[in-house]
């Protein structure tokens, strides 16, 4: 009886051994799905200087994870004046010659791993500033040369379309004529694109005024893909008062996520193009004087011009989320954190700093208004300052799923969001160009399951 209990008892080690290896592999194909499981478009853009950043904010391809992504936006291509032609801003960290890091390279060949990705590069941001694409964009002549290099760039490259980026037509050292411009220099490079099966999209500011003089949104979207509203950097510390960085719901100022979409379909954007841009990171200030009350919210203290840098990307007045979170999970750190219900904005306060940021709670809010509004999806800017290497997985714990990983929270507060919402493909309206089918479930994965089942079973009949 003794050797009978003792081969049982072996054998039962045995195949618990054995499910709970089929089990990590289960974990472990949920951790590798190769694309977000819903029909949503998800974008996220790539800061291609992530990597020069100091200690645990430098971010490379080695710490990109694309699954979350059905599109990735290679930041950023700029604008050669003199020849109207694209170029790259940082061959060192772009190109492969001499030694150099090969980002373009690295970051479409991901394609191999995740089927249906899609990656672009963007042209422009804020630091090309406006007036060499007005320029180019006000020439007939100009404008072509610049389709033909953009064609022969995005193909040398093996990217699959262009972003622009142009910070803002009208606007800083623009001219009135841009937003007729914009529109034909858009139909220019759309019709080249679309010959080729290149995808072509646009990056606009989201402000009202913004809009107003800038875009003829109706006729820009004949010839875009996408448009991706950039929905944040409503406020910060050039209103020298806490607010929030991309409030939700509408605003008396008419600086809101609502108010952006609300006035973008009024102008005749279609849904099936709108892409709901969410920011990774938040606006910090710093307080003229101490809050008066212990519970006291900052939200619209007087604040100074300047906010304070976080450690990573050292820039005055902003904090990616991962900068944000680490300082918060540090224990007896001083930080004192609330929630404004008016914007769906998280804060938090210590002595004369305060900062407001988006966190998984209103990434997921933000998500679900996308897909309610029956918008194409969502965008980042941008991935490399969600918390990617799971710092602060004990402030998150509760809101993600431990089996799927704790490592970047907010892109998978987004998914989720995303994933529980009905299919856009139940509304015509709402189908999106050049759309992947999301992938139904892993039969491997349903078999694992089942194997597990069946051997914890066997388990039980010999115990």
């Amino acid at each position: 009886m003794g050797n009978h209990l003792g081969f049982v008892t072996s054998g039962a080690f045995l195949i618990i051994f054995a499910a709970a290896l089929i089990a990590l592999q289960i974990v472990n194909g949920l951790q590798a799905t190769t694309r977000p499981q819903h029909d949503k478009v998800v974008v996220c853009y790539v800061s291609s200087w992530a990597i020069y950043r100091p200690g645990n904010g430098r971010f490379g391809f080695d710490e990109l994870q694309a699954e979350h992504c059905t599109h990735l936006v290679y930041a950023f291509a700029g604008l050669n004046a003199s020849t109207s032609s694209i170029r790259s801003i940082d061959p060192w960290a772009d190109l492969e010659e001499g030694g150099a890091k090969g980002g373009y390279k690295r970051m479409t060949e991901l394609r191999n791993k995740h089927p249906g990705l899609k990656v672009t590069i963007a042209i422009g941001g804020w630091n090309e500033g406006s007036a060499n694409y007005s320029e180019l964009a006000a020439s007939p002549q100009r404008r072509q040369t610049f389709v033909n290099s953009a064609v022969d760039f995005v193909r040398k490259y093996n990217f699959d379309g262009l972003d622009l980026d142009w910070e803002f037509p009208t606007q800083r050292g623009g001219a009135p004529h841009d937003k007729e411009n914009f529109v034909l220099l858009a139909k220019d490079l759309s019709t080249a694109f679309r010959s080729r099966g290149l995808l072509l999209t646009a990056a606009l500011g989201a402000g009202i005024a913004t809009i107003n003089a800038a875009y003829d949104v109706a006729r820009l979207s004949e010839y875009l893909d996408y448009i991706h509203v950039m929905a944040y950097d409503y406020h910060g510390a050039w209103n020298m008062k806490v607010l929030s960085n991309a409030p939700l719901g509408r605003a008396a100022d008419q600086l809101s996520v609502e108010d952006s979409i609300q006035h973008l379909l009024k102008l005749g954007a279609p849904r099936r193009k709108l892409v709901l841009g969410l920011p990774t990171y938040g606006r910090t200030f710093v307080l003229t004087s101490l809050l008066s009350g212990a519970n006291d919210s900052p939200i619209g203290a007087e604040a100074m011009s300047t906010g304070f840098q976080g450690p990573y990307t050292r820039e005055n007045g902003f904090m990616g989320y991962n900068e944000i979170c680490s300082e918060l999970v540090k224990e007896k750190n001083g930080w004192r954190t609330g929630w404004d219900k008016a914007s769906g904005t998280a804060w938090a306060v210590k002595g004369d700093k305060a900062i407001t940021f988006d966190n998984p709670n209103s990434m997921m809010m933000k998500a679900d208004y996308a897909a309610e509004m029956k918008l194409a999806g969502v965008m980042v800017w941008s991935i490399d300052t969600d918390d990617f290497l799971g710092t602060c997985a004990n402030i998150n714990a509760e809101k993600l799923d431990p089996l799927l990983g704790l490592d970047y929270p907010l892109m998978r507060s987004i998914n989720f969001a995303l994933s529980r919402a009905p299919s856009s493909h139940d509304s015509n309206d709402n189908l999106v160009p050049d759309d992947v089918e999301p992938p139904i479930p892993d039969s491997g994965l349903q078999a694992s399951l089942s194997s597990v089942i069946l051997i914890i079973s066997l388990v039980s009949s010999l115990c």
